[in-house]
This record gives C-alpha cells, sequence and structure tokens, in this order.
C-alpha cells in the first residue's frame, strides 16, 4: 500500500501529465518535474530545450559527469545519492573560503569568483545555475564549455540576459527564458535529468 505522501505525488503528476500530453518525451518528463516544483503551468511557456539537450544531459549523468551548481540551494535540491549512481558528485564553491576571500579582493560576485577558480571543474561536467546571472556570464563570456548547462537563474538584473547568452553556446542546454526560474526549478531541471538516466532515452 502506497504511503500518503506516495499517493498525493502519485495524483499530483497525473494531473500535470493530463495538461502536458501534447509535450513529446522525453522533454515533457522535465517540464512536468518543473510544474510539479512551482505548482505553476505557466513555466510550459518559458523552457526551452537547445541542441537536444535532455539526451545529451542523460549521456553526461550516465558517463559519470559530476554536477556543479552556482548556489547552495540549488546543490541541496539535487538527488545527490541518484546521482551517485552513475559515480558523479553534486558540488557548490560558492562559501569556500578562498573564493569568499577572492571575491572580496576582486569586487565580483561570489558566483562569478567560484566559476573563476573552479573553471576546472567545471569543464567537461555539469552546470546547473538557479539564481547567479554572474556565474553564467563568467561561463559563456570566459569561453568555459561545460558538458551540459541547466540554466534557470531568476532576478530583475541579468538574468534574462545571461540565460540568452547560454542559447548562443555550441553546449546543450535546458533554459528557463525570461527573468524566472530559481534555485528549485534549477534542482528540478537537473533531477528530471538524472532520473532519466534510468530510461531508454
Amino acid at each position: 500500500m502506497k504511503s500518503e505522501g506516495e499517493r498525493i505525488e502519485h495524483e499530483s503528476f497525473s494531473k500535470i501529465e493530463r495538461k502536458l500530453s501534447r509535450i513529446p518525451l522525453p522533454e515533457r518528463e522535465v517540464v512536468k518535474r518543473v510544474v510539479h516544483a512551482t505548482a505553476d503551468f505557466s513555466f510550459v511557456r518559458n523552457i526551452c530545450f537547445h541542441l537536444d539537450a535532455v539526451r545529451e544531459g542523460v549521456k553526461a549523468v550516465r558517463d559519470g559527469c559530476d554536477i556543479v551548481t552556482d548556489v547552495r540551494m540549488v546543490e541541496c535540491g539535487i538527488s545527490k545519492p541518484l546521482l551517485a549512481r552513475y559515480g558523479g558528485e553534486v558540488r557548490c564553491f560558492i562559501s569556500s573560503p578562498e573564493v569568499v576571500s577572492y571575491a572580496r579582493k576582486h569586487g565580483i560576485t561570489r558566483a562569478r569568483a567560484a566559476v573563476q577558480l573552479h573553471r576546472n571543474e567545471i569543464e567537461g561536467n555539469i552546470f546547473v545555475s538557479g539564481n547567479a546571472p554572474t556565474a553564467l556570464f563568467e561561463l559563456v563570456d570566459t569561453g568555459i564549455r561545460p558538458r551540459f548547462i541547466v540554466a534557470a537563474c531568476v532576478g530583475f538584473v541579468g538574468a534574462a540576459e545571461a540565460k540568452e547568452k547560454v542559447l548562443d553556446c555550441r553546449v546543450p542546454a535546458v533554459v528557463v527564458r525570461g527573468r524566472r526560474g530559481g534555485s528549485n526549478v534549477a534542482a528540478a531541471i537537473a533531477n528530471a535529468i538524472i532520473l532519466l538516466a534510468e530510461k531508454d532515452v
């Protein structure tokens, strides 16, 4: 017998799936997770899949890529045990003493500093942004090439512009266009990709 929580989750996803039936798989699985995390169907209009993003993201997970996040809230929302099945880790550098000191010294955001100082950990792995546009600007403007990007940073200053820059890159990405997004949205997308790694995608 299913627990109360399992019944609620099952009913929620059933309601969501009925409204998303026109979206093709596997992209529907990603959109479904975002709608579930936000209770907002209007996100359907904002989510963009760049360069066969879902399949490339799934390949990156299966190949054991790490996930590097822009902020701790995104890191906390991603399922570490699920990713660990494939040999990957979830990592965030924004609070390290080295990053904090470097950001203060150079007058830049900690998110930008983390990308500057840890580009080697980002190259060839998965980068997930849910909060910090400056991290995406640094990523794109300096030519760092992750294997896959989730660009879902939220905000009124730079968020929309940073995400459009990601769409100009030759890196597969799931992008939430405009000002909307957030840590919960970014984590939902990342978790959807990890879960899809278990399926025939």
